[in-house]
């Protein structure tokens, strides 16, 4: 069984690298800077796919038959 025994073996906001629960007033607006550089990126990758799958369906129509 797993005993805490100190507030430092809670993982918290400053020792979980990723953690990016809700904005606090200590941060400023620099966090919602990568969440939007995430947003755009993902975005990117949705539209691409797309894309893709667009071509992959125009190829598949107009192949020649055997």
């Amino acid at each position: 069984m797993l005993t805490i025994r100190t507030y430092r073996q809670v993982a918290d906001s400053r020792s979980i690298p990723s953690f990016r629960a809700c904005p606090s007033l200590s941060h400023g607006s620099g966090d919602d800077l990568g969440e939007l550089g995430r947003w755009v990126q993902s975005q990117g990758r949705i539209r691409a796919a797309e894309s893709r799958r667009q071509w992959l369906s125009r190829q598949w129509q107009t192949r020649l038959p055997k």
